[in-house]
């Protein structure tokens, strides 16, 4: 398929295919599409891990000479890494001025990124409204107005889904579409209030202390709901997520306002909390997840539910959707032990990925931001960069899976 965007090579990405004969109902297409609770990419069966590079394209709203992120993204390519998730959109809503001010601008450096990822084989996985907080200060509104169809909340989220959508949709580094990033995680709090009235001037951040402020899970549910139809009206094709963590393992409490507020969620309540932040028509399931290793991870009363990847995959599966794992990290229980393990709880994690058959996994994190350090933290050359060519080798190892699984 030719490129969307002029002078650009077409597509090469050497893809990871499976499942045999497919019907002709599963259509092929550019992108990751849903059938039947399972990802498919050119009309076969596909699993695949790649890495969070979320300042992509926030790198070249501030400065558009600046190589650094496209540079990685290449490189990446050259690696075998088969996608990004990147925020395909200002973090604070200062990053927004260049779009009011000129906004052929803002999609000229967006077009990098994307013509960028084409010329790599690097799929893209684009969050459109990264922080959920930054819309309602960008029009005067408050958190609440996300679930008011009429509001301008509303309005400029269909607006920039209709400018992005349309513009790459043809775009074969467009892998699926996601609205936010863990919007679950500020939904129904007991102590929501604490968390507000912080103002940042120079960002133009003014979070009032006030109830408005305030998000529900039936707001978020709605304005999930909303994102997912506003982008169907573009591409039929692509998936759709929410870019919503692992829920709380007091979701359904908080939610529904039980006592005690803080209390242990069963299994099934557990569930039906997680149906709350997945709702049709959504088809990937988002999760993140951080923390012991996978297979100490247990499902415990009076622990809060540290929920493992069996069973974040078994409610995916209750629900027919395919398990997006965001974010995940190898993370000892002893953090003052965790550097000179973090290869064995790594691997740790990315060995119950595959066993689990994660559908999608995104590792956090690549290259974030040129002045910051710390473990785990990815450069191409700093003493975690051995972190890229695991991820490639499990890559590999699920591509010999799959093609066993056609025999």
């Amino acid at each position: 398929m030719a490129s969307v965007l002029p002078g650009v090579v077409p597509w090469c990405l050497v893809l990871v295919a499976a499942g045999g004969a497919m019907p002709d109902t599963i259509p092929e297409g550019p992108g990751l599409t849903v059938r039947d609770g399972r990802l498919y990419r050119n009309g076969r069966v596909y699993r695949g891990i790649g890495v969070n590079y979320c300042d992509l394209f926030q790198e070249l709203i501030h400065n558009p000479d600046d190589q650094r992120t496209l540079e990685g993204l290449r490189f990446l390519g050259s690696k075998g890494i088969p996608f990004v998730r990147f925020w395909c959109c200002g973090f604070w809503p200062s990053d927004w001025d260049l779009y009011f001010e000129d906004r052929e601008e803002w999609f000229r450096r967006l077009d990098l990124v994307v013509s960028t990822a084409e010329e790599a084989g690097v799929g893209l996985i684009p969050t459109l409204f990264w922080r959920a907080h930054t819309y309602p200060d960008v029009v005067d509104e408050y958190m609440q107005d996300w679930g008011d169809p009429d509001s301008k909340t509303r309005g400029f989220m269909r607006t920039y889904v209709e400018e992005v959508v349309t513009r790459y949709k043809s775009s074969p580094a467009i892998w699926g579409w996601e609205f936010a990033n863990e919007l679950n995680l500020s939904c129904d709090l007991p102590n929501g209030m604490e968390f507000l009235g912080q103002r940042i001037p120079a960002l133009k951040v003014d979070l009032a202390k006030d109830e408005r402020n305030l998000m529900t899970h039936e707001i978020a549910e709605a304005v999930y709901v909303a994102f997912a139809e506003e982008v169907r009206r573009y591409d039929a094709h692509r998936f759709i997520t929410t870019g919503n963590s692992s829920p709380r393992g007091c979701a359904y409490h908080i939610g529904r306002k039980l006592e005690p507020v803080w209390g242990q969620d069963t299994r099934e309540q557990a569930f039906e909390a997680f149906g709350w932040f997945a709702p049709d028509p959504t088809d990937v399931v988002s999760v993140h997840s951080y923390g012991d290793l996978p297979d100490k991870m247990t499902y415990a009363e009076g622990k809060g539910m540290e929920q493992n990847l069996a069973t974040l995959k078994e409610f995916a599966r209750k629900l027919n959707k395919p398990l997006f794992l965001g974010e995940f990290a190898g993370l000892a229980p002893d953090k003052t032990e965790l550097a000179p393990r973090f290869r064995e709880y790594q691997t740790a994690y990315l060995d119950t990925i595959l066993k689990e058959g994660v559908d999608l996994a995104a590792y956090w994190v690549f290259d974030y931001t040129r002045d910051r350090e710390g473990l785990g933290l990815v450069r191409r050359d700093n003493e975690w960069a051995w972190v890229v060519d695991q991820i490639a080798e499990y890559n590999e190892r699920i591509a010999r899976e799959l093609a066993q699984e056609r025999q």
